[in-house]
């Protein structure tokens, strides 16, 4: 074993038994550079293990091998401003897909007020928050009920999806990648997310800061493929710079 893979195996033992690992301190510990250690970092962002925060890294675990709940609770305060973000992108008298995702859940209270406006969705979570509201039509979409999303999916869910039409689809992401796009861990969520944007006039992503430079397994979409993306914060240039030259538009939360 080369003296930096036993260091990449080092800072990963590290990072599962702590959870967050920095970069100075990772520096003194292995009497390395911080640029040594920065380097090591990305590497093991590339082969799926952490992802790097500013000072350092966090564990990587795949949303899909995460509770449902505890999602929710993860960057709670940045979803709910993506959320209220999404929220205002959508009008009295439109139909909108709101797709399953602990950010796209973010926007549901905002969206309390809108009249005449027409919900259909995968997701339980969705249709159980309108039900006491009367001023939203709401459809839930039939299929294979997946707890640990607590929606449904499969050939039956695309089916019954096709069958609408839509003024707005607001998506969730599981990974924005320069390179390769944006990205899910799973077959069934890329494809009902590709349906969704086709039949939607517009589509856009809500995506928190922690999605952006993260690898998943599927390509859902091309970066360009979007009509806008809504988020927290400055968002990295190679990212800005591509939504620029493809005119998506970025809203900042």
């Amino acid at each position: 074993m080369s003296f930096t893979e036993h260091r990449l195996k080092l800072i990963l033992d590290m990072l599962k038994q702590t959870k967050r690992v920095n970069v100075k301190e990772l520096a003194d510990h292995l009497q390395v550079s911080q640029e040594s250690i920065r380097r090591d970092l990305k590497e093991l962002e590339t082969r799926g293990y952490a992802r790097r925060v500013y000072g350092g890294a966090v564990l990587d675990q795949q949303e899909s091998d995460q509770p449902f709940n505890d999602r929710l609770r993860v960057s709670a305060r940045e979803k709910a401003r993506i959320g209220e973000a999404a929220a205002a992108l959508v009008k009295d008298g439109m139909k909108v897909f709101i797709d399953t995702g602990t950010t796209t859940i973010a926007c549901l209270r905002h969206l309390e007020t809108r009249k005449d406006i027409t919900v259909v969705s995968n997701s339980l979570a969705v249709a159980a928050h309108f039900f006491h509201l009367p001023q939203a039509s709401v459809r839930v979409l039939g299929g294979r009920m997946r707890s640990d999303y607590q929606a449904t999916y499969g050939h039956e869910t695309v089916a019954a999806l096709k069958e609408h039409f839509f003024d707005l689809a607001i998506i969730a992401i599981s990974a924005i990648h320069s390179e390769r796009g944006f990205m899910d861990f799973g077959e069934d969520e890329a494809v009902l997310r590709r349906v969704a944007k086709a039949q939607a006039k517009r589509s856009i992503i809500v995506a928190d800061s922690s999605k952006f430079g993260r690898l998943g397994s599927i390509h859902t979409f091309g970066l360009s493929e979007i009509d806008a993306v809504v988020t927290s914060g400055v968002i990295a240039r190679e990212f800005s710079d591509q939504f620029k030259q493809s005119n998506v538009e970025i809203i900042n939360a």
